[in-house]
């Protein structure tokens, strides 16, 4: 090697760094931005807690939200998902930085009875100039693309203690829904037996009595189709909590209703925006198409590799590392011509990011809809319970007044059968419209992640 051959190295580099002086930036940053409204329709004042199922003040639901948090399947694979990430992040940053390598060897040749040995040994060193920002940009892109994973495992989360939350007082409605079928099945058989007394002297006609007996029958069937649903909302609760639906039994200290506080302060959306954790992983996604489309577009400029090597070879092992030769290397490669390849990546690349805003964009919109859904159904179910409160009370003098009659003989049996059949069906809408409001409270708290996790750890757990 030539004692110029440095200085050629020094010269070449030196006017390739002016070149790149001179290109313009080729990443591109989100610049899009997705409509949101100025603030939600209503909100409280009240701030969640930071385990956000800690706002219904139950301690049986705390300890299935642990229980789930730590044993569900889903999200080991999230954290297993969030690892990989990483790990592609660290790889594609490595290409970044110097590679080292080091080998040597040994051999024996035999020729005419002789024999002679050979011992090599190499140290070489290799660095691609990163001029354009292409490895930085595809090492930002997996950066990115490990961060939205990390979002993902936080909206995994919250999906599971959401649905956890859900099915548990599903649950417990449908309990409440079992005890009042069987009171109510109890009552008709009852005043079955009381008409038939009256069938037998003769006072009333037997159809009266079948009707009965059909509306006994009836709140039968119902309460085994209750049951049946029970058992389903079992087996849903427990494959969220990973385990099979026959270990699975209600707390003991489960409570029998649950009272549903005051409205949260849900916030603004400009600040829902970055809390929630779907829409943040959905926004670095677009970030990170941006990096992959500046990378693609790198791939139009020249590659600088620079490589050095120390090689030592000697024909006896006391000598192997005493002599070496040193080289200098400098690579330039410039892409003239590759039949369109660089263009259609950088095309796809671009239309990569553009399904990838467009599918923020639509996140968003879907996600404003959820929160104005849950508050919507809230203020709805809320005038619902009112009013089926209030019919109850009519009801439940309708029937008392005509069954009074009836038994007097002043009124018709159809009457009696009617008034009772409508009171019973008020009472289950009155169940069904009390866990409602709980049931909404859970889908506004999720719609707006409020009171979501903490920062997970480096492994993704999230603690309760």
């Amino acid at each position: 090697m030539t004692s110029s051959l440095p200085l050629r190295l020094v010269l070449a580099g030196a006017g390739i760094a002016v070149l790149a002086a001179c290109t313009p930036n080729t990443d591109m940053p989100a610049r899009d931005a997705a409509p949101v409204p100025e603030r939600f329709s209503a909100s409280g004042d009240g701030a969640l807690p930071s385990r956000w199922w800690r706002h219904f003040d139950d301690p049986a639901l705390a300890a299935l939200e642990r229980e789930a948090l730590a044993g569900s399947f889903s999200l080991a694979g999230a954290r297993a998902r969030l690892r990989r990430a990483r790990a592609l992040a660290r790889l594609e940053g490595a290409a970044q930085r110097p590679q080292l390598q080091a080998s040597s060897g040994a051999s024996t040749q035999r020729s005419d009875g002789q024999s002679s040995e050979r011992y090599t040994g190499s140290l070489t060193a290799s660095f691609e100039v990163d001029l354009w920002g292409r490895l930085a940009s595809q090492a930002r892109a997996a950066g990115l693309e490990a961060q939205a994973s990390r979002f993902d495992l936080r909206a995994a989360a919250m999906t599971l203690s959401a649905e956890v939350a859900r099915t548990y007082y599903q649950l417990l409605s449908q309990r409440e829904t079992i005890e009042l079928l069987r009171r109510q099945r109890d009552l008709n058989a009852r005043i079955a037996d009381l008409i038939e007394v009256r069938f037998r002297n003769g006072q009333v006609t037997a159809d009266e009595l079948l009707r009965q007996r059909q509306l006994t029958e009836q709140t039968g069937t119902t309460l085994e189709q209750a049951l049946g649903e029970r058992d389903r909302l079992r087996a849903d609760l427990a494959a969220l909590l990973g385990r099979p639906p026959q270990a699975l039994a209600l707390p003991e200290d489960a409570p029998e209703r649950v009272a549903v506080p005051s409205l949260p302060d849900v916030g603004v959306p400009s600040a829902w925006l970055r809390r929630r954790p779907d829409l943040r992983a959905a926004f670095l996604r677009v970030r990170s198409a941006d990096a992959t489309v500046a990378a693609s577009i790198a791939e139009r400029y020249p590659s600088l590799d620079l490589s050095a090597s120390l090689t030592s070879t000697a024909v006896s092992a006391a000598r192997a590392f005493e002599d070496w030769v040193r080289e200098l290397a400098a690579s330039l490669t410039l892409p003239l011509y590759q039949g369109g390849a660089i263009s259609a990546r950088i095309e796809r690349d671009r239309a990569a990011r553009a399904v990838a805003f467009n599918d923020y964009a639509q996140t968003v919109v879907e996600a404003v809809a959820e929160v104005e859904q849950a508050l919507s159904a809230a203020r709805a179910d809320r005038r619902v319970l009112d009013g089926l409160q209030r019919q109850r009370d009519i009801a439940e003098r309708v029937l008392t007044q005509l069954r009074s009659r009836y038994f007097n003989g002043a009124a018709d049996y159809l009457d009696v059968l009617d008034a009772q059949s409508r009171l019973q069906d008020i009472e289950r809408q009155l169940v069904d419209a009390r866990w409602a409001l709980v049931l909404d409270r859970i889908a506004l708290i999720r719609a707006v992640a409020g009171g979501a996790f903490g920062e997970p750890t480096d492994e993704g757990d999230e603690q309760t």
